[in-house]
């Protein structure tokens, strides 16, 4: 790309985006050097990831110093601009979210994590994710909105919503947090990445993955791993996939089920892997389980 296609990508003005009523669009703004926006307000939400820059947000009331890495909130009819940085131009990612997408009435819970969110959000505080881990996990919900987009493919409005879902539950669980509450540091991005393995056990959980995602190295990450929980990556992982698996044959009666629900894809090792931390096959589990009924006489 040379240069003269790069200057006519990067914006001297904002661009003008419609969002269909009831849906989520994404937008991506690379600013030029003279970028300039009036105070404006839009007739949707919008999530906005800093990715490149800095500068400042400003509203009626305020004006924030943002930089790269920052995520905000702005809600429709809300006015604010964003001031680029002299020579530190911002590249933004936003999801428009329409006020009809939070606003129908199959979608309270979404409406419910939306004003849960305002309700202590300053207009134009900047938001940092709790965590080096939730960062990566964050911005990878804003590429893959830009990937759907772009490609269009068979679903991709869909996608785009399942996108706004998910960052609507990062915000409304405390993934991505005020600055102040922001946790810094290797130790609290391993953290995070506990936290995300406890709940995505039925996944292919990878050290490599989890390290990548953590912004450390396979070994580092390892280390500090075993310094949290103790034990390590796969004896934890496993520990706990066959404490869901439990859950799930009291629940079901389904031995296979249960294996592939933990997040198992092989079933002898889920055999011998049981066996190891119960002291019982998986069959033999079940029926320890069974109520003991009394023997006619």
């Amino acid at each position: 790309m040379n240069e003269d296609t790069r200057k006519s990508i990067r914006r001297q003005a904002p661009a003008r985006i419609v969002v269909p009523r009831g849906q989520v669009r994404v937008l991506e703004s690379h600013h030029a050097i003279d970028f300039q926006m009036a105070l404006d307000a839009w007739p949707f939400h919008k999530i906005c990831w800093v990715a490149i820059g800095l500068g400042h947000l400003e509203t009626e009331e305020r004006k924030v110093a943002i930089q790269a890495g920052d995520f905000l909130l702005l809600p429709a009819a809300r006015a604010h601009r964003f001031i680029d940085k002299l020579g530190e131009p911002l590249t933004l990612v936003l999801l428009c979210i329409s006020e009809q997408y939070l606003a129908d009435s199959r979608s309270q819970q979404r409406r419910e994590l939306w004003h849960q969110t305002l309700s202590g959000h300053v207009f134009g505080e900047p938001y940092c994710a709790r965590t080096a881990f939730h960062q990566n996990m964050i911005v990878a919900n804003f590429r893959l909105a830009l990937r759907e987009q772009g490609n269009r493919e068979l679903g991709w409005e869909t996608a785009l919503e399942a996108v706004a879902d998910r960052l609507l539950l990062a915000f409304g669980r405390q993934q991505c947090v005020a600055r102040r509450a922001h946790r810094p540091g290797s130790w609290h991005a391993v953290e995070g990445a506990i936290e995300y393995i406890n709940t995505h056990l039925f996944e292919s959980l990878q050290i490599e993955a989890m390290a990548e995602r953590s912004g450390l190295s396979p070994r580092r990450f390892t280390d500090l791993f075993k310094q949290i929980t103790g034990q390590t990556f796969s004896h934890y992982l496993n520990r706990k996939r066959i404490e869901y698996a439990r859950h799930r044959l009291d629940e079901t009666g389904h031995i296979l089920y249960a294996c592939h629900e933990s997040g198992f894809n092989d079933l002898a090792y889920f055999y011998r892997v049981f066996k190891k931390q119960t002291g019982m096959t998986p069959g033999a589990y079940l029926k320890s389980q069974r109520p003991r009924t009394a023997l006619p006489k």
